[in-house]
């Protein structure tokens, strides 16, 4: 089918709670809905960077999602364009008409109140969630990750989410495993119930990575030195909170305590 993304299998439903994306956080099999093609296209270029949301289909209308239904495809989340011509309706009732188990979550993207007369009905569908137009599509991602994964798994995707912020916006290289190292070592200190020494987070990330604590702590150095010769906005604001020159190099230790607060300032943790 021309918009279907294959992924060579069929993709797992919520039991399947052990699966994982490549940053070893669970993911969310997704199935997008549109008859709008440069939307489709946003969507699927969105899904190939964000590995978190698993985009098992992209489709153009309520008929080619309910073929893929009926064939075995068992997303977690359906997004529907809440504009679908035919209207969407009867589409959802054809869809709980199957009886799948689990039962997806539906989120319907609507034109915001006053666009449309569309709208109130859209309100009176119930058992669904509705995401307005315009929006970003960050906002779909973070709202379909929320209803696939539930609200504990959220927290830590958003947490993942800024930190690859904070480094992109350092210009740091996504290709060098200290950002993975330090990505998941600021989780795992975000998480902890107790302060945890930098030894410990080396401990942790190395049996994560199957690697030596060695190989961590010098590949976060490298990239650390990396990321203050791109002498960014930013890092230099981060030595200047620990109390270093502009130009000084941020040891791990500071590198991780001072990314560690501006975490837990943006994600209320």
């Amino acid at each position: 089918m021309l918009d279907t993304l294959e992924r060579g299998r069929m993709a797992p439903g919520k039991e399947s709670g052990q699966e994982r994306s490549a940053a070893g956080g669970l993911y969310v099999v997704a199935v997008f809905v549109s008859g709008i093609r440069m939307e489709r296209e946003c969507m699927r270029l969105y899904a190939q960077t964000h590995g978190e949301i698993h985009a098992a289909a992209i489709l153009r209308s309520g008929r080619e999602l309910l073929e893929q239904l009926r064939r075995g495809l068992h997303p977690q989340v359906i997004v529907l364009d809440g504009m679908l011509e035919g209207g969407v309706h009867s589409l959802m009732e054809e869809i709980r008409a199957l009886h799948l188990d689990p039962e997806p979550a539906l989120l319907l993207t609507a034109p915001a109140p006053g666009r449309t007369s569309a709208h109130p009905a859209l309100q009176a569908l119930g058992n669904c969630q509705i995401l307005l137009k315009p929006y970003r599509m960050r906002d779909l991602f973070d709202q379909i990750y929320l209803l696939g994964a539930g609200a504990d798994q959220y927290r830590l995707y958003r947490a993942r989410n800024c930190c690859r912020r904070y480094l992109q916006r350092m210009h740091a290289d996504p290709a060098l495993s200290g950002c993975d190292y330090l990505e998941e070592m600021l989780v795992c200190a975000l998480t902890a119930e107790r302060p945890l020494p930098l030894v410990t987070l080396y401990q942790f990330v190395a049996q994560e990575f199957d690697t030596q604590e060695g190989s961590v702590a010098a590949a976060v150095a490298r990239l650390s030195h990396k990321m203050q010769r791109q002498a960014t906005p930013l890092y230099r604001d981060l030595c200047r909170r620990c109390g270093l020159e502009d130009e000084a190099v941020l040891p791990n230790g500071k590198l991780v305590r001072v990314l560690l607060e501006l975490l837990r300032q943006e994600s209320a943790w």
